[in-house]
Order: C-alpha cells, then sequence, then structure tokens
C-alpha cells in the first residue's frame, strides 16, 4: 500500500480565512486594523470580551461590527441583551452599518484622510517625494492580497483573471468589509432568517435565574442548528456568530460576580465544542464596587479589549486632538500556541510584524464614515496619571518663574548706594508739528 496521498486543496468555511500563524479558521471583526491586533482575526471557538465606557457607546459600536460583518458574510448571527438598555438588541440590529457602495475589500483612502494629508504635507525635497508615507494604521486586505493564504498557487502567479481557478466557495467568498457608519442597513428577508434576537428580560421570568437560562438558550441554539463540532475531527461546515450586549448591567436584574463568572467559564468549553466564536461588551464602571471582577472574567475570556475614551478628560483631548481615545489588548487570543499569533503578525502593535521591536501606544477615532484604530505618539507616554504629573510639572515651573521674577526686582531695589538719587526720567521729546497745529492762528498770514 502506497504512503503517497494525494494533496486536496480544503476549503476553508465561507466568512473565514486561515491564520497564517497555526491555519486555525479566523473570523473578522469588521475591522481590518482590529482584525490586525488580534493576528488577522478572532479564531474560531473562541471568546472577546470588551470593556465599554462608562460615558460613550464605542464599544456597542465595535458589537455592530461584528454583527455586520456576519450578515455581509452570509453567517447567522445571535444577539443578546436587554431591551431596558440604550438601545437593546433589536435596536442593535436595526441599526446596524452598510457596506460602503457596495465594494468588499476595497484599498480606497477616505477623502478626508487624502484631505488631511495635503494640508499636513511637509516638502523636505523633491527626492523625497516618492517615497512611502508613514502608516499609523492598517487598511481592509484586498483579494489579491488574501488569495495567497486561501490558494497554494504562487502569488506572483495569481492576477484577477485566474479568479475561476481558486477552490469553489473562494472566489465569492467575503472576510472583511468596509462599512459607512452614514448608511443603515436595509435587512432583507435572508438577513432576518440568519438573525436570532434573544431578550434577556424574558428571561428573568426563569426561576433559574437569567444566567442559567441565558446558558441553557445558548446551548439548545448551537445544538439544534448543527454548530456542534463533529466527534470524528471532520470540519466544521458553517460558523456561528454570537454577540452579548451590557453584559451583567444592572438591566440584566441583581447579580453577583460569581454568577458573572460562572456564567463565561461555562460558556467557554462549549465554545470550544462547537463552531461558535463570541464577542461581548462590559460596562466596567458599573461594577465599580468589585474591583478584582474584570480580572477574573479575563481568566475566563480568550482576549479581553479595553476602550478608555477622553469624553471626561479635556487633558487629554488637547494631548491628543486627533484621536477619541486610547485602545489596549490585556489579553490576546492563542489557541493551539504558547505565545499569541500577534506578536508577530501584528504591524499596528510593532513587535514583529515590520516594526522596530517596542510595542506602540494604540488610539482610536470615529471619523463621519469610517472607525479607526491607529497608532499615537509613542516617543511620550501616555494615561491619566502621565497626563497629571506634566500639567503639575508646568504649574510648579511656573511657580519659579514668577518666583525669581519677584526676587529680581526686589533685588534692584534694594541695591542703591547711600544718597543716590534716582535718575531722572527721560522726557519723551514733542514734534514741532504737534505745537504748531495746537496754535494754529500764530501762523496765519
Amino acid at each position: 500500500m502506497s504512503s503517497f496521498k494525494r494533496r486536496v486543496t480544503t476549503t476553508p468555511l465561507p466568512g473565514s480565512r486561515p491564520s497564517p500563524y497555526n491555519s486555525l479558521p479566523l473570523l473578522s471583526t469588521g475591522l481590518s486594523s482590529l482584525d490586525d491586533l488580534l493576528g488577522g482575526g478572532l479564531p474560531l471557538s473562541s471568546s472577546l470580551l470588551i470593556q465599554s465606557d462608562a460615558l460613550t457607546s464605542y464599544a456597542d459600536l465595535l458589537l455592530k461590527f461584528w454583527v455586520a460583518q456576519g450578515l455581509e458574510a452570509k453567517q447567522e448571527v445571535v444577539v443578546v441583551g436587554s431591551a431596558l438598555d440604550s438601545e437593546g438588541p433589536q435596536g442593535l440590529v436595526e441599526s446596524l452599518m452598510e457596506v460602503d457602495g457596495g465594494q468588499v475589500l476595497g484599498d480606497e483612502e477616505d477623502e478626508e484622510e487624502n484631505k488631511e494629508a495635503k494640508e499636513e504635507k511637509l516638502k523636505i525635497a523633491f527626492r523625497y517625494e516618492g517615497m512611502k508615507q508613514h502608516a499609523t494604521t492598517v487598511s481592509a486586505p484586498t483579494r489579491k492580497q488574501l488569495l495567497p493564504l486561501l490558494n497554494p498557487l504562487r502569488a506572483d502567479e495569481l492576477t484577477f483573471a485566474r479568479f475561476s481557478t481558486a477552490p469553489k466557495g473562494i472566489e465569492n467568498d467575503v472576510y472583511c468589509s468596509l462599512f459607512d457608519l452614514t448608511t443603515t442597513k436595509q435587512l432583507r428577508a435572508a438577513d432576518r432568517a440568519r438573525l436570532t434576537v434573544v431578550d434577556v428580560d424574558e428571561l428573568a421570568e426563569r426561576p433559574t435565574g437569567v444566567y442559567e437560562a441565558l446558558y441553557e438558550r445558548l446551548e439548545s441554539i448551537i445544538t439544534e442548528k448543527g454548530y456542534l463540532l463533529p466527534e470524528d475531527g471532520a470540519k466544521p461546515s458553517k460558523a456561528l456568530r454570537i454577540a452579548i450586549s451590557s453584559f451583567g448591567s444592572p438591566s440584566w436584574g441583581p447579580s453577583s460576580s460569581a454568577a458573572l463568572y460562572s456564567f463565561l467559564h461555562r460558556l467557554r468549553p462549549l465554545l470550544r465544542r462547537s463552531a461558535c466564536t463570541l464577542i461581548s461588551t462590559f460596562p466596567l464602571p458599573l461594577h465599580a464596587s468589585s474591583p478584582t471582577l474584570l480580572t477574573r472574567l479575563s481568566h475566563a475570556s480568550d482576549a479581553v479589549l479595553s476602550l478608555t475614551s477622553f469624553a471626561s478628560s479635556p487633558l487629554s483631548i488637547s494631548q491628543f486632538p486627533r484621536h477619541h481615545g486610547l485602545l489596549s489588548i490585556p489579553k490576546l487570543p492563542a489557541l493551539g500556541s504558547l505565545v499569541p499569533p500577534s506578536a508577530k503578525l501584528s504591524v499596528l502593535r510593532g513587535l514583529g510584524g515590520g516594526g522596530e521591536g517596542r510595542e506602540n501606544n494604540l488610539g482610536f477615532r470615529v471619523k463621519r464614515r469610517r472607525f479607526v484604530v491607529e497608532t499615537v505618539n509613542a516617543d511620550e507616554p501616555v494615561g491619566p496619571e502621565v497626563e497629571k504629573k506634566k500639567v503639575e510639572k508646568k504649574v510648579e515651573e511656573k511657580k519659579v518663574e514668577l518666583k525669581v521674577k519677584e526676587q529680581i526686582v526686589e533685588r534692584e531695589t534694594k541695591v542703591r548706594f547711600a544718597g543716590e538719587k534716582e535718575a531722572p526720567k527721560e522726557q519723551p521729546r514733542r514734534s514741532v508739528s504737534s505745537i504748531m497745529h495746537k496754535q494754529p492762528e500764530l501762523y496765519e498770514f
């Protein structure tokens, strides 16, 4: 019996792509810059916890990108939330963004970016004008860039005319779309059929409690729709996206930190046994009485993302006028590897993706049509404590400067010889024309 086997091109899941690091299926978050920070996307069967801010709804905006990308990739999506929140699960679904002009995976620059680049352009010499400018973010990848990861053909042999040679299901596949924040997606009947909205207010009447009832509901959805991984090790044929808005907020009813941790801890092995990926937002300021709660929930999640807006910090707004907040990732997904793939694949982090070997400070800004994650000034430390120290230092320098001026004036008045009179002040000279104009009758003849 021959030991040689024919190499067959494996087709990835619809709306996914294999990781260049460990070949695990990845799902896009809907933002190419956020995918870059996660190492190309969020791994299948994993979970991401987004720490939301108290005064802004940027975390819910990221959740909308996650849901909209799932519908664009023709994947089923489960949206969980409370109708007592600002939008509720149904309001979140009805306010999704539309793809920008129907162009998927485009690499067109935004008009505002081009305008800013022209205004801020600094010409040093004509021979440097053709050099590549320093990029602070990453753009959405093109089909020509993604196809070598999905097709074993050589990259130099790939052209747009050879899309017909790609495996079945790849040529029309969608991974990361470009969304426009000024448009609202008109949900079709096919989109609504892929959506499952779960209101936790309806689960509050269960005697087992909200979190136990929600776990049973998610388990039944995963089992009934066939998202459990086959026991024979075969690859799944479809992927499910789960979005939980404002997890553990007061609108969910009375809860304890143990109940929140127990829910995520039980949900994690369920995700491992299924082709499902979860993104949830967590309002940390509403749980100020439990300072260690976020640390416990981080242990029950595969990745944690933190958003810190400048809405309540005028000093931060003056220091970073182009940005709306800072972004950090305390925990990165590392499924199937000891080191997170983001450490070697991410360009924005700057550790191994073509950077200088040091991690960059990251910020975000919401423009009229885009949500952009980009690097901020990495030469100076950032944060509220650093800003407070800078202000205190400036105040001390101003006090020292005023004190020195007072000492100089006092010294000049005291250091005089005995009997020395103060020098008379020099009177300003009056012009002849002003004297003549005061008595014009003397000059009439």
